[in-house]
């Protein structure tokens, strides 16, 4: 070969060697970076060109799919087929507003771009098949859904029911929600109307109010100060407290923490004191723990804990921690029966009840029972992710909380949620908000019934001020709580 040809030959060689680095640096290298740049349609119209997976129910109820639109350019689009009963837990999927909630969290894995994905999309390809996502069940059961729905009606509020030995999520609503239809059309003059009228809507429906919203939570917080009380060894169930049996003061103030209505507490040991839920006593019984100890005890319930996930975030709890208490008794008092800067979640009030019916131990809490691949494969399985969260409490203490929560059904404030064939605890709250606000009612309680046990948090918002003098615990949300748990159980 004479010089010039191989001068030819040698220059071909480097453009075509120059092409392919540059090809390879576009598609390997810089892949990511263009794919998530600003502006890339290609990304929106690859997430509507074929199916999504599924978001289903523990019982096979189908929640989220996806259905063809008719479109050329968005040939699918998100349906969701019970409308409003999950919308703030599944979220929406849109073209032009995006993902949230479990859409959003497990966005790679439905529409099948997850990592434990590889293999069935490359089986899927090899074999010709039709690309499509993954399929998400969740640990929720509609009936209990369904339950909490109609006991809540037009009521706002959230309810939160639990198994505390497996802490998987069994039903979760909150009141109001909305449907997530509307801003999942792929069609702008459906989806815009519905974001607009969701970023307007004052009430928040999108928001997960069970996990995302922090309220005061009044008397069942109690139980938490019951638990501190008797696991330091520094009370006992029956023992006397020393505390007042009717108003909690302070030499040199002229604060006060009254019991409900000023009554007077027919005894002013922590059982007692429990199922009529004095405040004179329980906030005389914090106040002696101290800071420190209300602190430490909170945060093994769950409280100031920012990192919880299920997998869609949890608001943080909280309880205020020892140096911001200081030396303060009042604020320590009224902090220990669940007012003045505590804060809890519907799900931080159900983690309480579980961990008194789990023998003390609070059980992860989650929501996702599997995840199938396309080719049906399961890649993920919420049952072998069970693992504790924490230890709240010695066995023997939740065994006397236990005692305790069962005599407040018979003998106290819950009397009138006792449901036969169930065997349950429970304690009422009635959170106090401010002076033109009606207080928040709660209920929390656990029960066991045909080999099943399950730990519920129900809380009814009411704003009718006609009524506000007659709202409690008992009255408002426990029908909520007794119609979930009796759904959970099983029990008509």
């Amino acid at each position: 070969m004479n010089q010039p040809i191989r001068r030819v030959a040698i220059f071909c060689f480097l453009l075509i060697a120059s092409l392919l680095v540059s090809s390879n640096y576009l598609q390997v290298v810089n892949a990511d970076s263009y794919k998530s740049r600003v502006g890339n349609k290609r990304n929106v119209y690859d997430a509507f060109a074929y199916p999504r997976g599924q978001i289903l129910t523990a019982d096979g109820t189908v929640i989220a799919n996806s259905v063809p639109s008719g479109g050329l350019l968005y040939k699918y689009q998100r349906q969701y087929p019970l409308k409003s009963a999950y919308g703030n837990i599944t979220g929406y999927k849109s073209i032009g507003y995006g993902s949230t909630d479990i859409e959003s969290v497990l966005d790679g894995y439905l529409k099948g771009t997850d990592s434990s994905e590889s293999v069935a999309n490359f089986m899927d390809t090899l074999t010709g098949k039709s690309k499509k996502g993954g399929d998400v069940q969740l640990t929720l059961q509609n009936p209990v859904q369904q339950a909490a729905i109609k006991a809540l009606g037009t009521e706002t509020g959230s309810v939160v029911a639990l198994d505390p030995t497996t802490g998987a999520i069994l039903g979760m609503y909150s009141n109001p929600s909305f449907d997530p239809n509307g801003i999942s059309s792929n069609n702008s003059d459906v989806s815009n109307p519905a974001a607009n009228g969701l970023a307007n809507d004052k009430n928040k429906p999108n928001l997960n109010h069970a996990i995302q919203e922090n309220y005061p939570p009044g008397s069942v917080f109690k139980i938490v100060t019951a638990a501190a009380a008797l696991d330091t060894g520094m009370y006992t169930e029956t023992g006397p407290t020393g505390a007042p049996a009717t108003t909690l003061t302070w030499p040199g103030s002229s604060n006060q923490l009254p019991n409900e209505n000023s009554a007077t507490c027919p005894g002013t040991d922590l059982k007692s004191a429990l199922e009529q839920s004095c405040n004179s006593v329980y906030g005389f019984v914090g106040d002696k723990l101290g800071a420190q100890t209300m602190a430490e005890y909170a945060q093994k319930f769950g409280f100031n804990n920012p990192s919880l996930k299920i997998p869609l975030s949890v608001a943080q709890s909280n309880f205020p921690a020892a140096n911001q208490i200081g030396s303060d008794a009042v604020a320590l008092a009224q902090d220990s029966v669940g007012q003045n800067g505590t804060q809890a979640t519907p799900l931080q009030a159900a983690m309480i009840a579980a961990a008194v019916a789990n023998g003390g131990v609070i059980m992860q809490p989650y929501l996702v029972d599997k995840e199938t691949a396309p080719n049906g494969h399961v890649t993920y399985k919420g049952s072998d992710h069970q693992h504790e969260l924490s230890q709240a409490m010695q066995p023997s203490t939740a065994a006397t909380l236990d005692d305790m929560m069962q005599s407040v059904v018979a003998n106290g404030t819950a009397q009138n949620a006792a449901v036969a064939g169930i065997h349950m605890g429970a304690k009422t709250g009635t959170a106090q908000r401010g002076t033109n606000q009606n207080p928040l009612a709660w209920f929390v309680c656990y029960g066991t019934a045909n080999g099943k046990k399950v730990a519920v948090a129900a809380m009814v918002e009411t704003n009718n001020p006609n009524i506000r003098g007659d709202v409690s615990g008992v009255g408002f949300a426990g029908p909520v709580a007794d119609a979930v748990l009796k759904a959970a159980l099983g029990v008509s």
